[in-house]
């Protein structure tokens, strides 16, 4: 606890920080009344928690993801510092506490600081249930996040689980975010499509600063178009209100004033269809860049499914009068879980397909020995192609080692023999003048050793009762 609350309070206690320092802001900008303080700080740090916020008899669960997204990440950063060289089970148990448990205690504090102020002020409390739920799942994404990919494998590892999960989930984030990307530039296109109305938001309001802030308003609320986008163009249906609007056709309402809402088409054109194209590609591109096994991509299908049916629920929600604003989350997970599959087992299916069409290759001549089997042979015969490529190697290898030891032999050799070529030694004179006294004449036989030295004077052997055959 005294090593890893420190680690955990830190992202939260700079949050809420700017949190106080952008209410004070707002409160002097707009001319209001300082007494509004308490509930402003409360009501920005529900917002930075994507938690919804209520006021005015609305609740308002559409909030802007760019803030909750850098929230994500600082959280997410301070898991990995703390997990990055050693954690042990007990540290994973307190870590997962503190970091779901403290958010909690301070939504849950801001939640009083609201009932409280809505005694004076018209703001209230946020239903709990959408509260709750919302706070947890951001920081439990920043657990899953900051943990990475090498700690999930040992936590597989200890408890038998299949270690390319982890690579499953990777795939899953890749194709996110490559469709992400691809949404994004679909929808600054459309922005430039629509110019005209875009233009005609920033025009209806006055004063120096609003234009501004409606811009930074709009690039925070970006994150969400993109995941509409992403989500209408694999197919689902985004529900604005009353209003309905995907590939096929289009219901529009009022939208609000916002000019990043000029993305949104007045009518879906007949070739609208065609644009189902682009995530099957993405999915595609992102399955032939990084193949995995058929089992591990479809894994991955799956969590892609997952992960985006979390993005579409933190993007969408209650939006006052308005109502429900945000994908059909069941179609719109299917789909994402729809792209990858189908995408994985087509292009299984075309390998194995041209696999198939090959021609079987031209049977190698076989040579007939006809030398006649042993029990040596028969032994290698009934090896394994892995076990004679092993024994073979080894053969080879003792073979060229042999071979260089001779080849070493032989260089020595002929070095000794050019050197007595060049050098011969001195013949001794006599055999008193050799160095071992060895006579240097070698019989053609040797005699039988005895184990007495014979007497170099004594002309034949001894007799059997070891007289001499001179009579001595």
């Amino acid at each position: 606890m005294r090593r890893l609350l420190p680690s955990v309070l830190i992202p939260h206690g700079i949050a809420v920080l700017l949190v106080i320092v952008a209410a004070v802001a707002v409160l002097l900008f707009s001319a209001s009344s300082m007494v509004a303080l308490p509930a402003t700080i409360a009501q920005l740090w529900l917002a930075l928690n994507m938690s919804p916020v209520a006021g005015s008899g609305e609740v308002v669960g559409v909030l802007p993801m760019v803030p909750g997204m850098v929230l994500i990440w600082a959280v997410a950063r301070r898991v990995y510092n703390s997990v990055k060289k050693k954690a042990s089970i007990a540290d994973l148990a307190v870590l997962t506490t503190l970091v779901l448990l403290v958010p909690l205690v301070l939504a849950g504090i801001a939640s009083l600081m609201l009932r409280d102020a809505s005694e004076v002020l018209e703001v209230d409390a946020p239903p709990a249930a959408a509260m709750i739920g919302r706070v947890l799942l951001i920081h439990l994404i920043a657990l899953v996040l900051g943990m990475g990919p090498r700690l999930w494998r040992a936590l597989l590892r200890r408890y038998g689980g299949p270690s390319w999960l982890v690579d499953a989930a990777i795939q899953a984030i890749r194709f996110l975010i490559a469709y992400a990307v691809v949404a994004l530039v679909v929808v600054i296109v459309m922005i430039a499509v629509n110019h005209r109305a875009f233009l005609a938001t920033l025009s209806g309001y006055e004063g120096g600063g609003a234009v501004p802030a409606l811009l930074i308003l709009s690039l925070l609320y970006l994150p969400n178009i993109v995941i509409y986008a992403m989500g209408v163009l694999a197919g689902a249906p985004l529900h604005f209100g009353d209003g309905l609007i995907s590939l096929f056709s289009v219901t529009l309402v009022p939208l609000p004033p916002l000019p990043v809402l000029a993305a949104v088409p007045s009518a879906a054109p007949e070739w609208a269809g065609v644009l189902l194209l682009i995530p099957a590609t993405v999915a595609v591109w992102v399955c032939l860049r990084t193949p995995l096994r058929l089992l591990v991509t479809l894994v991955s299908a799956v969590v892609t499914a997952v992960f985006f049916l979390a993005a579409a629920v933190l993007a969408g929600g209650h939006l006052g009068v308005y109502g429900r604003v945000g994908l059909a989350l069941l179609p719109a997970a299917g789909l994402m879980f729809l792209y990858p599959a189908v995408a994985v087992l087509l292009i299984t299916g075309i390998d194995r397909l041209r696999s198939g069409m090959r021609r079987p290759a031209a049977p190698a001549p076989v040579l007939v020995d006809e030398t006649p089997a042993t029990d040596e042979d028969t032994e290698d015969a009934d090896a394994t192609p892995a076990e004679v490529e092993e024994v073979d190697t080894e053969a080879y290898i003792e073979e060229t080692d042999e071979q260089e030891a001779d080849a070493d032999t032989v260089d020595a050799a002929d070095t000794a023999d050019t050197d007595v070529e060049a050098s011969p030694p001195e013949t001794p004179e006599s055999p008193e003048e050799s160095e071992g006294g060895e006579d240097t004449d070698i019989p053609d036989a040797e005699p039988e050793e005895t184990g007495d030295t014979p007497d170099p004077g004594v002309d034949g052997p001894e007799t059997d009762d070891g007289s001499r055959p001179d009579g001595r």
